[in-house]
C-alpha cells in the first residue's frame, strides 16, 4: 500500500501550491499539501530551494531522461529539509561495475560520497558513527542492484520521514527505469533508421543497375528535391520524408518487366497503360511499411498534373501532396538535363523556361516560383553534379 505524508508549504502561494501539488500527484506521490493558517512563513533553508525553483526542479528530475547533477543535489536538499536529516543517492556506474554518489544534499558526510561500492552487494558498509545512523532505502524494492537512496540520520529518522524518503526514493526508481526504457527505445529507433536508410539506398541502385534509371538521376533529384522542400518550408520529418520518397520515386519500376523497361522503340498504348501503374504498384508494395508511409506520397503521386489531367489518382491543384508538387518539378528538371534514346539534353535555360510555361498545367506556380528563384540565388545547380 503507497505510504502518504503531509507536506506544509509556508512559503508558497496558492498557485505554487496548486503546482507543486499537481507535480508531486504526476510523479505518482500520494500526497496531501495544506496550509496551516496559524504559521509564520519562513524562508526557505540555504540549500532549499524556493517553492516556485522547486517545481521546475521537480519536473526535470522526474521528467527529463538525464537530468542534470545540480538539479539532483537541489532535489535532495529539499528532501533533506523535509526528513529532517542529510541525503545522498547512490546509483550504478554507467558499465554497471560498482555504485557511486551520484548528487548528495548538503551536510551529507563527503567521506561517505567518495566511497565506490562493487556489484552485487547486499548492504553500503559505512563507517560506523556512534552518534547517527545510515539508513537505506533501494529504489527497486529490496533491490540495490537499481541504485539506493542513504539518509544520515541522527539516531535514525522519525517514522513519518522514513515514510517520505520511503516514497522519495521509490518515485526516483520508476523515474530511472522510464529514462532507461527511452534510451534504449531511442537506439533501438536509430538502428531502425539507419536500416529504413539502408534499404531505401538499396532499392535505388536496383533500379539503376536494371538499366531504367540514368546513373545517378535518383541521388541527384533527392538532392536537389531536399534543398528546394526547405526553401518551401519543410523541415525536421516533413524533409527524412521528403528525401525517402525522392530516393524511391520510381521503385515501382522494379514490378515491371525487362521487355517494358529496356525497350529501344517507341511505347505502344497497351506499354504507356503498364508503365503508368508503378506508382500505384510502390504504394501497393510499400505502402505498408510503417516506417514508409510518410514517404509515399512522392512515390504515387508524382505524376498527377497541376491541372488534374496526371495519374493515377487525376488529382488537382493543392489536393496533390506538397511534397508531390515539390518533386515533379525537380523530376522534370534533371530530365530535361539528361540525354533520353529518343532526344538529347536540354540546356538550363531552355529547361526552365519549359517549367515556367508548365506552371498551372503540369506544375504548382507557386513551386515553379521558388525553384526559379533558387536556380537564380544558387548559379551552380544550373551546372551538375547539383
Amino acid at each position: 500500500m503507497a505510504q502518504k505524508f503531509v507536506l506544509a508549504l509556508q512559503a508558497a502561494s496558492r498557485e505554487e501550491e496548486a503546482e507543486i501539488f499537481r507535480a508531486l500527484k504526476r510523479a505518482g506521490f500520494d500526497v496531501t499539501v495544506e496550509n496551516h493558517p496559524g504559521d509564520e512563513p519562513h524562508p526557505a533553508g540555504p540549500g532549499c530551494p524556493d517553492p516556485a525553483r522547486l517545481l521546475e526542479v521537480m519536473a526535470r528530475v522526474f521528467l527529463e531522461t538525464d537530468p542534470p547533477a545540480a538539479d539532483l543535489c537541489a532535489f535532495l536538499d529539499a528532501a533533506a529539509e523535509m526528513a529532517g536529516c542529510p541525503v545522498a543517492l547512490f546509483s550504478p556506474d554507467p558499465g554497471r561495475t560498482g555504485f557511486s554518489c551520484k548528487a548528495a544534499s548538503r551536510a551529507f558526510p563527503r567521506p561517505w560520497t567518495l566511497w565506490h561500492l562493487p556489484v552485487g552487494i547486499t548492504e553500503i558498509p559505512f563507517d560506523r558513527d556512534p552518534d547517527r545512523e545510515s539508513l537505506f532505502f533501494p529504489l527497486d524494492g529490496n533491490d540495490l542492484s537499481a541504485g539506493t537512496l542513504v539518509a544520515y540520520a541522527p539516531g535514525g529518522p522519525a517514522k513519518p520521514a522514513e515514510g517520505l524518503l520511503e516514497t522519495l526514493a521509490r518515485a526516483l526508481g520508476e523515474s530511472i527505469s522510464r529514462s532507461e526504457r527511452f534510451r534504449s527505445l531511442d537506439r533501438t529507433a536509430c538502428l531502425l533508421e539507419s536500416s529504413v536508410e539502408a534499404m531505401v539506398e538499396s532499392c535505388v541502385r536496383l533500379l539503376e543497375l536494371r538499366g531504367n534509371e540514368t546513373e545517378g538521376h535518383g541521388n541527384r533529384v533527392t538532392s536537389l528535391t531536399v534543398k528546394l522542400g526547405e526553401r518551401m518550408g519543410l523541415s525536421g520529418r516533413e524533409l527524412v520524408d521528403l528525401r525517402r520518397g525522392a530516393l524511391l520515386h520510381d521503385i515501382g519500376k522494379l514490378t515491371l518487366p525487362d521487355s517494358l523497361l529496356q525497350k529501344t522503340e517507341s511505347l505502344t498504348e497497351d506499354d504507356w497503360k503498364a508503365m503508368r501503374t508503378h506508382t500505384s504498384r510502390a504504394h501497393e508494395a510499400l505502402g505498408p511499411v510503417r516506417a514508409l508511409q510518410g514517404a509515399m506520397d512522392v512515390p504515387l503521386c508524382h505524376h498527377e498534373r497541376y491541372d488534374g489531367s496526371g495519374y493515377p489518382g487525376g488529382l488537382k491543384g493543392k489536393a496533390i501532396p506538397l511534397a508531390a508538387r515539390i518533386f515533379a518539378v525537380v523530376d522534370v528538371w534533371d530530365s530535361l538535363l539528361s540525354d533520353r534514346s529518343y532526344r538529347r539534353s536540354w540546356t538550363p535555360e531552355k529547361a526552365l523556361e519549359h517549367l515556367e510555361r508548365g506552371a498551372g498545367a503540369q506544375f504548382d506556380p507557386d513551386v515553379v516560383s521558388v525553384f526559379s528563384a533558387l536556380l537564380k540565388e544558387e548559379p551552380s545547380l544550373f551546372t551538375r553534379p547539383f
